[in-house]
């Protein structure tokens, strides 16, 4: 007894200093709530911010400026090729983002008119909402006019309109020399714009809440205490004994709240040897294999590759953070892309207790990607590579051939008397064509060594790497004669039997310094011109 007695601690003889002590923390603690909230509702509003403004400048980056310039802003515009392909690219930004409502196109009415007027929507067109080509906008206009002017692309403030009250974003889709041809909207209504805030808001008030609640407990300790310090002195003894099963109690608390708070996210806390200790069932879900198969072993993807395990070692004891891109393989042996985020926890001493590694699925963020890469490369008419491909794909081919050596060869090619084929048999017919063409041509040319692209019109250009002036010609020779061979009635071109036909200009350079690529189009052009004066249907170069 006498033992249980002397680790009793004596009654305090000063009760109202730590009583006031508690209450100051407990007012600094909450203006430091205070303020922490107001972070955390900035960080997300700045976060949506920038997500919606890196939204819209990759949706506009994907809108072919051509199409864009080539539309009127009028009924007369519904069923172009032009049209339909803005609206398609519009569409498809609105289908892969459902949180946002309206996705549309608009220049304004005329110059020094502060009005602005549709384009084109991504709506239905059995929608209310759905608006015309050529319908103007009766909203305000003071943003569009500013994305317009600075060329920059903004996220408004809050904006109330007749469909209701909205956020935008805006951004300007240029034309090759940096020209504004007209302003792509994303708005969302403001409701949703303010839940998706409210995430980040919420978080900062449990936070708060929790370090509240701690802070009101030790304020309720010390009154306790004030109210009954010998009874508080002779539980003292008893409290010390339960203070470490708490602690391993809180410890399990902490992990189990590490694993599977609020996250749809794959979590792994591991030990200092990178071990794993607790896994979540969205790892689960992302990998295929059961948490109680893992715990204790190395993650995967590490034990599949120590150069991966080197890089995050690293990371953690040289910043107490690592990041990085990685593929991870299921357990059916899909890989999938995942973003990797490991943090270090702490204890005293600042010695490493645990490691936090949390795995993020990427494989929707890539196929979107992916297809927007797609869809800024690609003529959305005839499938084959754009201008903006060619230009790149010329470029890229040009510094190959200037870095080993060798020639480089450009076949550009028109088909003759386009302009006849569509007054006679339409538009339609027409595009398709086209299409049969261009599908003509990339069949025609050397299979993953050849560049086919559309260059604008009823013009196509091909890109021979490697290939000599004679090489070329004999490219250039084949595909007129699968065009011909096509056989596509032509009721303009009776000289060559009615049937479509093509011209083509063959050059032929040996890229070196002081030369530019250009001149591979301009000489390839000029023989172009050759062959259409010589009759057409015919190879000049």
């Amino acid at each position: 007894m006498a033992d249980n007695q002397s680790a009793v601690p004596p009654a305090p003889q000063d009760l109202r200093s730590p009583l006031w002590l508690g209450w100051l923390l407990f007012g600094i603690c909450l203006l430091a709530s205070v303020w922490f909230v107001r972070q955390m509702a900035a960080f997300g509003a700045d976060l949506e911010h920038r997500h919606g403004i890196g939204l819209v400048q990759t949706a506009a980056a994907v809108v072919d400026a051509g199409d864009v310039a080539a539309l009127r802003g009028d009924p007369d515009d519904l069923g172009t090729p032009a049209y339909e392909s803005v609206r398609a690219h519009l569409r498809a930004v609105l289908d892969a983002n459902p949180e946002f409502r309206f996705v549309y196109l608009m220049r304004p009415v005329g110059e020094g008119d502060q009005r602005f007027l549709f384009l084109a929507d991504a709506e239905d067109p059995s929608s209310p909402d759905y608006s015309r080509p050529g319908d103007v906008y009766d909203g305000p206009s003071e943003n569009l006019g500013k994305v317009m002017d600075g060329l920059h692309p903004m996220f408004s403030e809050v904006i109330q309109d007749d469909w209701g009250e909205w956020v935008s974003a805006l951004a300007p889709v240029l034309d090759g020399d940096g020209r504004v041809l007209a302003v792509l909207g994303i708005d969302m209504a403001y409701e949703e714009w303010l839940d998706a805030q409210s995430r980040y808001r919420n978080f900062g008030i449990l936070i708060s809440v929790l370090v509240l609640s701690l802070v009101a407990l030790f304020m309720l300790g010390l009154h306790l205490q004030r109210r009954s310090s010998l009874r508080l002195a002779q539980a003292g003894a008893r409290l010390a004994q339960q203070v470490g099963a708490l602690e391993a109690a809180q410890e399990e608390l902490r992990l189990a709240d590490v694993v599977v708070r609020h996250t749809s996210e794959a979590i792994l806390v591991l030990d200092p040897q990178m071990r794993v200790l607790r896994a979540n069932s969205a790892y689960e879900l992302l990998t295929g294999r059961r948490a109680s198969e893992v715990v204790g072993t190395l993650p995967h993807a590490i034990q599949a590759s120590p150069e991966l395990r080197e890089r995050a070692e690293a990371g953690i004891l040289d910043a107490n953070h690592w990041e990085e891109e990685i593929e991870l393989t299921r357990a059916d042996g899909r890989k999938i892309p995942v973003g990797a985020i490991a943090e270090v926890v702490r204890g005293r001493g600042g010695v490493v207790e645990h490691l936090v590694l949390v795995l993020q699925d990427l494989s929707a963020r890539k196929a979107l990607e992916e297809r927007l890469r797609e869809l800024s490369a690609t003529d959305g008419l005839t499938g084959i590579a754009n201008r903006r491909s060619f230009d790149e794909g010329l470029v890229r081919e040009w510094e190959r051939a200037l870095r080993h050596g060798g020639p480089l060869s450009l076949v550009m090619a028109d088909i003759d008397f386009f302009k006849r084929y569509n007054d006679h048999y339409g538009h339609v017919a027409g595009d398709v064509c086209l299409q049969q063409v261009a599908r003509a041509l990339r069949e025609g040319v050397r299979q993953g060594g050849d560049l086919v692209a559309r260059y604008g019109g009823e013009e196509f250009v091909v890109v021979l790497a490697g290939a000599d002036a004679e090489a070329a010609r004999a490219v250039a020779e084949h595909l007129r004669r699968r065009v011909e061979d096509l056989a596509l009635e032509h009721a303009g071109r009776p000289p060559d039997g009615g049937v479509v036909t093509i011209s083509l200009g063959v050059a032929t350079l040996y890229p070196a310094p002081g030369l530019e690529p250009g001149m591979l189009v301009e000489e390839a052009d000029k023989r172009l011109y050759e062959a259409k004066g010589a009759g057409r249907n015919r190879v000049a170069g």
